[in-house]
C-alpha cells in the first residue's frame, strides 16, 4: 500500500552533537504543496465488537480525492471530496454512517503553514447538507429506539462548527496526523493528555508517548508511533462504579468487573518516505475493553494515484 500526502513534504533533518557527544537526529514534517496538485485515496474502517461473548466485525470501505486549492506562506487550502463508500450492514461508527451519505460533496479544509489542522471553512454549506443526512437517518430509525437516540443526539452534536468537524472530519484529521512536529530519533516524548470517557463521565487522565522509531537513509524511510494508554486502575476504578449505579449494586455483576481485564488504548502508526514525500503506511487503532463492552476500531488509509 501507498500513501501519498496531499502533495510533497519538505523534510527537513537537523544534525547535532549533544554535549555528551552523541549524535541526535531529528525529523521536521512540514507540507511544501503546490496548488492544483491532487490524489486519491483509500480508507478503511474495521470495528471488532464482542459484547458478552458475542463477537461481530463490521468493514466500510470509502474512497476519496484532495485537491490543493491554495498553498500560500499562511497555510493551505485543501478541497476533499468522498467519491464512494460501500458502508458494512448494522455500521455502528456514527461517523461512518454520516461520512457514507456525504458522497460529492466539497468538504473546504484550512491548515496552517505547518500543515496542522485549522477549520472546515465552508461550514454552512456542509451543515446543511449533514443535518439533512441525520435527519433521514433519525426518520428510518423511527422503529429502533436505541438508534434513534443516537441519531438525534448526533443531530445536536453537528448544530455546532466543532461538532460538525468532530462528527465528519475524523479521517481527514488523521491524515494529516504527523504534520508541523518535530520528532528525534531513539527519543520518547512524553505527553500527559485527556482522553474521552465512554461512560459519560470526566474526560481520563492519560498519557500519550511519541517516538521516531525507525530512520531509514538508505531508502528514505522513517516511522512515527504514537501510544495513549490510561492508568489501568483508574479506568477499572470508574467501570466498577458505571456498573454499581447501572445495576443497583448487583453482587454478581460487580464481582465480575473485579475479575476483568480492563484496557482503553490509542495507537497509531505512520511510515513517511522522505525522498519522495508520501506516507506510505497509515493506520489508526482504539481499543476499548470495559468488560461488559469490548470493541477495537481500526482505521487504515493508502493513496492509489
Amino acid at each position: 500500500m501507498i500513501l501519498k500526502s496531499l502533495g510533497l513534504f519538505f523534510i527537513a533533518f537537523a544534525l547535532t552533537i549533544t554535549s555528551y557527544g552523541q549524535t541526535e537526529i531529528s525529523v521536521d514534517i512540514t507540507p511544501h504543496w503546490k496548488k492544483d496538485e491532487a490524489y486519491s485515496v483509500k480508507m478503511k474502517s474495521t470495528t471488532n465488537d464482542n459484547n458478552n461473548g458475542k463477537p461481530q466485525t463490521y468493514l466500510s470501505n470509502f474512497d476519496a480525492r484532495f485537491i490543493v486549492k491554495e498553498a500560500t506562506d499562511n497555510g493551505y487550502k485543501v478541497e476533499w471530496t468522498y467519491t464512494n463508500a460501500k458502508l458494512a450492514d448494522n455500521e455502528p461508527v456514527l461517523e461512518n454512517q454520516i461520512v457514507a451519505k456525504l458522497i460529492n460533496t466539497k468538504l473546504l479544509i484550512k491548515l496552517s503553514d505547518v500543515g496542522r489542522f485549522v477549520e472546515l471553512s465552508n461550514v454552512d454549506e456542509v451543515k446543511s447538507v449533514a443535518n439533512k443526512v441525520v435527519d433521514e437517518l433519525i426518520t428510518n430509525s423511527a422503529s429502533n429506539p436505541t438508534m434513534n437516540t443516537q441519531y438525534k443526539a448526533a443531530k445536536q452534536l453537528i448544530s455546532s462548527k466543532q461538532g460538525l468537524e468532530i462528527a465528519i472530519l475524523k479521517q481527514i484529521k488523521f491524515y494529516n496526523f504527523s504534520f508541523g512536529f518535530n520528532y528525534k530519533l531513539n527519543f520518547v516524548q512524553t505527553n500527559k493528555i485527556k482522553f474521552p470517557n465512554p461512560l459519560g463521565g470526566q474526560p481520563f487522565d492519560a498519557v500519550e508517548k511519541v517516538q521516531l522509531t525507525k530512520l531509514d537513509n538508505k531508502n528514505s524511510v522513517c516511522i512515527v508511533e504514537t501510544n495513549k494508554m490510561i492508568d489501568g486502575i483508574v479506568l477499572k476504578t470508574t467501570v466498577i462504579d458505571y456498573v454499581k449505579k447501572a445495576t443497583n449494586n448487583n453482587p454478581q455483576a460487580i464481582e465480575e468487573m473485579n475479575k476483568a481485564s480492563l484496557e482503553m488504548t490509542e495507537n497509531t502508526m505512520q511510515q513517511i518516505d522522505f525522498s519522495k514525500g508520501i506516507i506510505q503506511k497509515s493506520f489508526f487503532k482504539r481499543t476499548m475493553n470495559l468488560g461488559f463492552q469490548n470493541r477495537t476500531t481500526l482505521l487504515e488509509i493508502e493513496t492509489v494515484d
